[in-house]
């Protein structure tokens, strides 16, 4: 940000930089950057968030970015250092899997989200794997354990797994309308930046047409 010293120089106003703000967070900033889409400004700030406490939340974002830029090798860096940084760090692991998903590497994908599946007793992550599963056997053509990872999404699921997850397998059979349905019914329950994640993939494999949101996780 600029501001101008009220007074002139040689005839002209000099504009100066305005000095960083004392206490802000760079984690929080670049988080906010990130979901704004401004990738350059979060980067810069996040070379500064590594130093500091969080270390492993600033690498993981980091490599978020990076794989939205589809810089893949860096976004991959990025998450295994961020595990290093912080083992007990679950979204590295998971954006580790997504990277490959997201790659259309369907079967090291799906055996990362499989793996990941025993490491992590939180519902919420839990649903998101077998979900993500659901997706790599879907895109990679596998019908027969497409069926049985949809079979295991079953109602209630505490995100929005369930109505995304019979949206994907609608769209994967040509059931464009029925996909839609439980779209719009999940729009109905859940918020944009709760339902992101999910539509990410469907949006990649050329189902959804809007681009959902960016969600810095850093829990």
């Amino acid at each position: 940000m600029l501001f101008v010293i009220p007074f002139l120089l040689g005839g002209a106003a000099f504009a100066v930089a305005e000095p960083p703000t004392a206490g802000v967070d760079p984690l929080a900033v670049a988080a906010r950057d990130f979901e704004e889409r401004r990738f350059d400004p979060a980067l810069a700030l996040l070379a500064e968030a590594v130093k500091q406490d969080a270390p492993a939340r600033a690498l993981d974002l980091r490599g978020c970015i990076y794989m939205e830029q589809g810089k893949w090798s860096e976004a991959m860096e990025s998450f295994k250092a961020a595990e290093q940084a912080d083992p007990k760090f679950f979204p590295p692991r998971h954006h580790y899997a997504d990277a490959l998903l997201r790659q259309g590497k369907w079967q090291e994908a799906r055996e990362l989200y499989v793996a990941l599946m025993k490491q992590t007793n939180i519902l919420m992550s839990n649903e998101r794997l077998r979900y993500g599963v659901l997706i790599a056997n879907l895109a990679g053509k596998d019908e027969e354990n497409a069926a049985i990872a949809l079979g295991r999404l079953t109602f209630p699921t505490e995100s929005a797994a369930y109505y995304y997850s019979q949206a994907a397998w609608a769209f994967a059979h040509g059931k464009k309308s029925a996909a839609e349905k439980w779209l719009s019914t999940a729009k109905e329950i859940f918020t944009p930046k709760q339902t992101a994640w999910f539509a990410r993939p469907l949006h990649d494999l050329g189902w959804m047409k809007e681009k959902p949101p960016l969600v810095a996780e850093l829990q």
